[in-house]
């Protein structure tokens, strides 16, 4: 095995990936580049265990551009030093935040929150466009919670859409089993103003059965 690199060596150019708006938030692996040497640059995939970096690719500096250009990698206009615990994430605007991780976790967990939140909302003014788009920025955030997923099925569900209501039924499966999660998808359905404005005793026929 390959020494590592201290991440004190290293700087970051950029990171291994190209992203689109429905791709946001989004944490990034970075593109390292020696702080001593702007002759050689790391890519993934590689491991980060405390401040070393593992296994990393490294290729000429003067490969980068070419990674790009087949949209491989973003690469940044300007470097910044590299540093241990850190996290390397996007926003939905695309500015790039390099923070301590559990800083990262943090801001990512309230982007998701406050993005579960907003698509609640927006169901329930029947802004279907909104609410997809809101809980897709909250998966990108956090893909450990399950709302945004349930979010989808109701979605989904209201376009009698089954395969896709199944489908975010299976994405849901490691964290929540099945049953449960139909009800939360339950409960989401029923936001619908084309449910919730109706008598809560014909509220089983906007669902199908179980």
């Amino acid at each position: 095995m390959a020494n590592p690199w201290n991440l004190d060596e290293l700087e970051i150019v950029g990171y291994a990936n190209v992203l689109t708006e429905t791709m946001l938030p989004s944490v990034v692996p970075p593109v390292f580049r020696l702080k001593a040497d702007h002759g050689r640059a790391l890519v993934p995939p590689y491991h980060i265990n405390g401040r070393l970096l593992w296994n990393a690719t490294q290729v000429p500096d003067s490969e980068l551009e070419d990674l790009r250009d087949s949209e491989e990698i973003t690469l940044f206009h300007d470097a910044f030093p590299a540093c241990g615990g850190h996290e390397l994430w996007v926003d939905d605007s695309f500015q790039i935040h390099y923070q301590p991780q559990y800083e990262a976790e943090e801001e990512l967990g309230r982007i998701a929150t406050e993005s579960i939140q907003g698509a609640e909302d927006a169901l329930r003014r029947g802004d279907i466009e909104q609410a997809e788009h809101l809980s897709g920025v909250a998966i990108c955030a956090n893909d450990r919670r399950v709302e945004p997923l349930a979010i989808k099925a109701a979605i989904c569900r209201s376009k009698e859409d089954w395969a896709g209501e199944r489908l975010m039924g299976d994405l849901a499966a490691p964290r929540m089993k099945e049953r449960p999660f139909r009800r939360v998808v339950d409960d989401y359905y029923a936001l619908l103003p084309h449910c919730s404005s109706k008598p809560m005793w014909k509220m089983a026929r906007c669902r199908p059965a179980a």
